[in-house]
């Protein structure tokens, strides 16, 4: 009986000794695949149909652009690996497709101290708080550069996660690992609130000055040293060929993604559904702008009738818990700017547009499917005034 047994087993073990077959072969990839769980049809692929997750998200993901998610981009502990110097994009503190390479490091660690700290980051406190692991306030370069376990899904912020807008990330909207999870879920209730995944945030978020940002010696000009992009793009701000950027060159050079922006172009009426989170105001300003807002109509943030809210915030004078802004009423008209923001807008009629890039519309509500009704909004933009 013995000897029968030792014999079945063993013709049952050979497949798994020499597995070699494509179907094997494809079994023991999808065994290391990120977004596992995703990937319906099993091909080692993840299209848009299968994404669970928004089109920004997508998109942050999508690294070659090619509308699938495959090889890279979808290998455990693989990191976006663009070469910083070639990119031309317009700079902004809220750039999303951060380069996580030992070069980028090096670029930008100003003092090389071998650390990031929050005044060499220019990019977004909530990108920030992912990476450091350890929680020290600063970047080392483990923790910047990640590796085969590390899996924190640092290039989605938490709106692009919370995909059903109920204001929490469960497990089922988590992209990262269970250890990184883990390590956000302070109060082991199993989802993740936006204090835990992005901190508080009670300021009205249209203060921020991109060229103090990058000015890291503090002299009144950027120097190619603490310009992060290409040499292209430096030169093409650099319009006396001085060898620095002043502050008129880098408010006044338009780029490629913002020459064909909105400044003169009228306005803009947009409906803004309480429901969303954020709404495309179909708009690109740039930094300096003058925006104007005429807001108008009502909505509601519960179930309870009496729980509205006009574009000031709302009529009862309550504040929602674990809003995007947490010091303003809740359901008041909020902005943001690509990723920059949020920005509170209340009933102001004006805003000067503290970044370039891509305006959104939306409310300041923590859980979003119960709420109903909408606010129209028209939104002009003014040319900019140069120092």
């Amino acid at each position: 009986m013995y000897r029968r047994a030792l014999i079945t087993l063993s013709v049952l073990a050979a497949p798994l000794a020499f597995a070699s077959s494509p179907v094997e072969a494809q079994r023991a990839a999808q065994a290391q695949m990120r977004f596992q769980a995703m990937d319906t049809n099993r091909d080692g692929q993840i299209s848009k149909a299968e994404w669970q997750g928004n089109a920004r998200s997508f998109q942050v993901h999508d690294w070659n652009g090619d509308g699938v998610l495959s090889g890279p981009e979808v290998r455990v502990g693989a990191q976006r690996n663009t070469n910083w110097e070639e990119a031309d994009h317009n700079p902004s503190r809220w750039e999303r497709n951060l380069t996580w390479t030992a070069g980028a490091f090096s670029n930008l660690d100003h003092n090389r101290d071998s650390r990031i700290t929050a005044n060499e980051w220019h990019y977004d406190v909530e990108t920030f708080r992912r990476v450091d692991a350890n929680r020290d306030g600063a970047l080392n370069r483990a923790e910047f550069l990640g590796g085969d376990t590390i899996d924190d899904d640092r290039g989605d912020n938490f709106d692009d996660l919370d995909y059903n807008n109920n204001g929490l990330v469960e497990r089922s909207e988590w992209h990262g690992n269970n250890a990184s999870f883990t390590a956000l879920d302070k109060n082991r209730d199993g989802r993740l609130s936006r204090f835990e995944v992005v901190g508080s945030q009670d300021t009205t978020g249209d203060v921020y000055d991109q060229f103090a940002g990058l000015d890291y010696d503090r002299n009144g000009s950027i120097a190619r040293g603490e310009w992060h992009w290409s040499q292209g793009s430096f030169a093409a701000r650099d319009l006396d060929r001085n060898g620095v950027i002043s502050r008129r060159e880098f408010e006044s050079t338009a780029t490629p993604e913002t020459s064909a922006t909105a400044s003169g172009a009228g306005s803009q009426r947009i409906v803004v559904n309480a429901k969303n989170r954020w709404t495309d105001a179909m708009l690109d300003v740039r930094a300096g702008d003058i925006l104007t807002f005429n807001a108008s109509g009502s909505i509601t943030m519960s179930d309870n009738g009496s729980d509205t809210s006009v574009p000031a915030g709302s009529t009862t004078g309550r504040r929602a818990p674990d809003a995007p802004i947490l010091n303003q009423l809740a359901g008041g008209l909020i902005a943001r700017i690509d990723g920059y923001g949020p920005i509170w807008i209340g009933n102001r009629t004006t805003l000067t547009a503290p970044i370039s890039g891509r305006l959104y519309l939306g409310v300041n509500d923590d859980h979003l499917p119960d709420n109903n009704g909408e606010y129209v909004v028209t939104v002009g933009v003014q040319g900019r005034t140069l120092r």
